[in-house]
């Protein structure tokens, strides 16, 4: 296994219990050395651990491993020798998978789509008489949404506002590891009748742009929690 862009694994047991966080750093030959924190406890010699690395180039990548050869570098944290023993795949190098994630976010649209060309498609043209250019100068700063799936490749959301095909709009996901600011652009609408009393609602998909190889692997970080999350309710029912 040659990572190219990891700075970031987590640490699991045989039964996908989170155990830590840690960084990653290159040793040697051997492997890697993961730093981890000082509570840590290493098993025996021979226990096996679950290690996910997120690469930025390679993808998220599940591993079985032996730690071992612990060094306290500071009070807060210490740093272990991991050395892989079986590679079990890259399962989320595929921009398609999705996890449902009903998550609060704050949307605000950054860019407005280009301009209709004088000989327009079809598509272009039906879009710009749905979605008026006008309409944009009317949009709050901040847009109130909610999201019903995520991939690493895009999200879809539900907000009180029918925002343009093709404008760009950035939120922040404060569910990761840590915050990260998202930029995406919107493919496509679709309107939700009212329940009830209950205002129109739109749903917007989109499709993540610009985005760092560290941002996508704490994306892919989330996601990967997600679905487990998920396989444990599975299991308990």
């Amino acid at each position: 296994m040659e990572l190219r862009n990891c700075h970031k694994a987590e640490i699991f047991d045989l039964s996908d219990q989170l155990i830590c966080e840690a960084e990653v750093t290159r040793a040697s030959y051997e492997g890697y050395r993961l730093i981890v924190p000082r509570e840590f406890e290493l098993k025996e010699k021979t226990e096996l651990y679950h290690v996910v690395f997120y690469d930025g180039v390679a993808g998220l990548i599940h591993t079985i491993c032996v730690l071992g050869d612990a060094l306290n570098i500071s009070k807060e944290k210490q740093s272990v020798m991991c050395m892989v023993r079986e590679e079990r795949g890259n399962e989320q190098r595929r921009r398609d998978l999705k996890v449902p994630a009903e998550v609060g976010i704050e949307v605000s649209c950054v860019r407005r789509p280009a301009e209709p060309a004088a000989i327009s498609t079809e598509l272009t043209i039906e879009v710009s008489f749905a979605h008026p250019r006008a309409d944009m100068k009317r949009l709050p700063a901040r847009i109130p949404a909610k999201t019903r799936n995520i991939s690493a490749g895009g999200v879809y959301f539900v907000c009180g506002c029918c925002l343009p095909v093709g404008a760009h709009v950035q939120f922040q996901l404060h569910e990761a590891s840590r915050p990260l600011q998202l930029t995406a652009k919107i493919l496509r609408t679709e309107t939700f009748e009212p329940e009830g009393d209950g205002p129109v609602q739109y749903g917007h998909g989109c499709q993540f742009i610009q985005m760092k190889p560290n941002a996508e692997a704490e994306l892919r970080s989330y996601i990967f929690r997600k679905e487990l999350e998920q396989r444990k309710r599975g299991r308990e029912r």
